[in-house]
């Protein structure tokens, strides 16, 4: 089972506006892990995270060449069904977390959000060109598998969501969908992420468990702010045909059931 909840999160760490931590969640396995993370010394605890991380990276190898083919051929319409997702995670965020939302602390989520769009590197969904592999670059995809990896342990955020605001994802899941094991080119930056993936899960765990246990209220009120703002920013708005719009409303049905199916099964 612990094999099975890491490759679910594999798959859902490629889509954007789905967590990890809500898949923990759905499996009941959210407290073992953190526990386990948490006592990452006891030999068991290392071997249930050691086969968690084996399922998440079959089911993230597994998933990358639906989500590159979705995007080369209807990249707009992905768009909206990722910004779906999020949208309506929302009222389940609050409904289980019972958000009563702090004016202050959600308009900081907002504004996080808001503020790092502004970083974003990339927003191009097909990778044309690879950058070329150097020291600091494999630095820089590192450190972005770090911050995917402290936001996929979050509830409600989806890491991947991150990613895809700042850029990095995009070239991400294009080196996943392309992946040779002959090729070092594409190996050693995803084995970089995947070092700096494992690292940042770890410490969002920890960051996390804190604030969920010392300011709850407070964190969720930021944490909401943050799932709102992320769904407003992938969503592409411009110019609409009549045409595109109801394609539109019926994408975003999609995710709605999607998203109440998931609920269903909690």
């Amino acid at each position: 089972m612990i094999f099975f909840t890491g490759f679910l999160i594999g798959v859902v760490s490629l889509i954007p506006g789905i967590s990890g931590g809500t898949i923990l969640v759905l499996m009941h396995k959210y407290d073992e892990i953190s526990n386990a993370i948490s006592n990452f010394r006891k030999k068991e605890n290392r071997l249930v995270l050691t086969i968690l991380v084996f399922g998440i990276l079959i089911g993230t190898i597994t998933f990358a060449r639906i989500i590159e083919l979705l995007f080369y051929f209807l990249p707009n319409y992905t768009f909206v069904l990722f910004s779906g997702f999020v949208l309506f995670s929302i009222p389940d965020l609050i409904r289980n977390e019972k958000i009563k939302p702090h004016p202050l602390w959600l308009t900081l989520g907002l504004l996080s959000i808001f503020l790092l769009s502004f970083l974003s590197t990339n927003t191009n969904p097909i990778i044309l060109e690879y950058p070329k592999l150097s020291i600091l670059f494999l630095i820089a995809f590192s450190f972005s598998g770090m911050i995917d990896g402290f936001f996929t342990i979050l509830p409600g955020v989806s890491g991947s969501m991150i990613m895809m605001i700042l850029g990095p994802y995009f070239l991400y899941k294009s080196y996943l969908a392309n992946l040779s094991f002959s090729n070092l080119f594409f190996i050693i930056p995803l084995l970089c992420y995947f070092i700096g993936d494992i690292f940042g899960f770890y410490v969002g765990s920890k960051v996390s468990l804190y604030f969920l246990k010392k300011y709850r209220k407070i964190f969720m009120s930021f944490v909401l702010g943050m799932v709102i703002m992320s769904a407003l920013i992938i969503f592409p708005i411009r110019m609409l045909t009549f045409h595109q719009i109801m394609l539109y409303c019926i994408i975003l049905l999609i995710s709605y059931l999607i998203s109440q199916f998931l609920n269903l099964i909690k």
